[in-house]
């Protein structure tokens, strides 16, 4: 059967935003490949959990993957890729080939037939209604292509090579991903689409970048988030901690008096992206002990008079 992006991740046709938002963190969290290192069920459920919540969080492309599952698109057990916006178009996710909808070419649609006949099973079928497909006999640029690849965070800071597998043919290329991509960034391949028809050019290859989560880092832009955690007495009397960067670790002054939630800046330690360099912040999370000799608890009510 198709997959069920509402049964993957746990919720209701009608979940709100907010209850796919968690229903998805708390998948993400269970399944994070960095907590679940070599285990292929555990990334294959990470992957199917994030190729959902990025189609059912935007309000397009839900309501657009709402009417294909409402008229029956996905069943007699086509395997379902990522939703992709672009028209109706779905893409294998990570590379691997299942089917796809092409995205403004001429020619069937893998796995439905010719589009005329979708769209006209969607009014009823039989009839074309008012839609004319009538072709020109001119040149036609042949149909993008869309896919989608998932990286890790540091693939995407540092930029990576990776073979994907073409949807719907069996070739593959090697992808160049750039420094400094961000998540939902785009590749055009061109050329690597369908062929055109009557002499047209072929149509391109259009490849969204999914950026997986990082137990370390956050990205904003340029800059680059962090946290480190001092004791009750190191955020009073000062202290150095050791925090990693993009690049190496570095010995970071925590000032005497600090208190939580503090931003400590690292100048230059963030991207340099399109020329211009960002900073990594670091919260001070300041951990306060459950339990308390008494001596300590004499001492601190001293210190309070």
């Amino acid at each position: 059967m198709a997959r069920d992006y509402y049964v993957t991740l746990g919720v209701s046709e009608n979940a709100s935003t907010d209850e796919i938002k968690k229903a998805y963190r708390k998948l993400a969290k269970k399944y994070h490949p960095d907590r679940n290192k070599g285990d292929k069920k555990a990334e294959a459920k990470f992957k199917e959990a994030t190729e959902a919540y990025e189609t059912l969080k935007d309000r397009k492309k839900r309501e657009e993957y709402d009417t294909m599952r409402r008229y029956g698109a996905f069943a007699g057990g086509a395997q379902m890729g990522g939703f992709d916006s672009g028209g109706f178009g779905f893409s294998p996710f990570g590379g691997g080939s299942r089917w796809t909808f092409r995205t403004g070419g001429a020619g069937n649609v893998h796995g439905f037939g010719n589009l005329e006949d979708i769209i006209s099973s969607f009014l009823g079928g039989g009839g074309r209604g008012d839609f004319d497909f009538t072709h020109q006999a001119g040149p036609q640029k042949g149909a993008d292509l869309v896919s989608r690849l998932m990286i890790s965070f540091i693939e995407a800071v540092k930029g990576t090579k990776r073979i994907i597998q073409l949807p719907g043919v069996n070739r593959k290329l090697s992808v160049r991903i750039p420094a400094g991509i961000d998540n939902g960034g785009k590749i055009r391949l061109r050329g690597q689409g369908e062929p055109g028809l009557y002499g047209g050019r072929n149509g391109d290859l259009i490849i969204t970048v999914e950026v997986m989560p990082d137990q370390h880092f956050e990205r904003k832009g340029n800059d680059i988030y962090s946290t480190v955690e001092v004791s009750f007495i190191e955020a009073i009397k000062g202290c150095r901690k050791q925090v990693k960067t993009l690049t190496r670790t570095v010995s970071l002054n925590i000032p005497p008096g600090t208190q939580p939630g503090t931003k400590l800046r690292l100048k230059g330690m963030g991207l340099s992206v399109g020329g211009v360099q960002g900073d990594q912040y670091v919260e001070v999370k300041v951990t306060i002990p459950k339990t308390l000799t008494e001596k300590q608890r004499r001492l601190l009510e001293e210190w309070g008079e």
